[in-house]
């Protein structure tokens, strides 16, 4: 199990917050979008992208999302939004271009 990062679970409450939304077990792809400002095509996008590497359990790629099914839906937990959140910031940390 992972640490919590405090800050990432603080900013997402945030996200959520602006977008109207409860802090949940887990949420729709429309609540999704709405919180990551994404479109619809990109959500199908991040979970397309989404596999597990079969050594460490953790996500091949950071700029995916893991999901699972209810019912007849797609959703995304609260606590893959987090770990989103912050696969994502340190990936953007250690690979970005250096504008300089």
């Amino acid at each position: 199990m992972k640490t919590p990062n405090i800050n990432t679970e603080e900013r997402l409450r945030g996200m959520l917050n602006k977008a109207g939304l409860p802090v949940r077990a887990s949420y729709r792809r429309s609540e999704v979008c709405a919180v990551l400002g994404c479109s619809t095509r990109l959500f199908w996008s991040l979970l397309d992208r989404y596999e597990k590497d079969p050594e460490t359990g953790s996500p091949l790629r950071p700029d995916s999302l893991g999901s699972y099914m209810f019912g007849r839906e797609r959703r995304v937990t609260f606590d893959e939004l987090e770990d989103y959140l912050r696969r994502n910031d340190t990936f953007h940390r250690k690979y970005a271009l250096n504008p300089r």
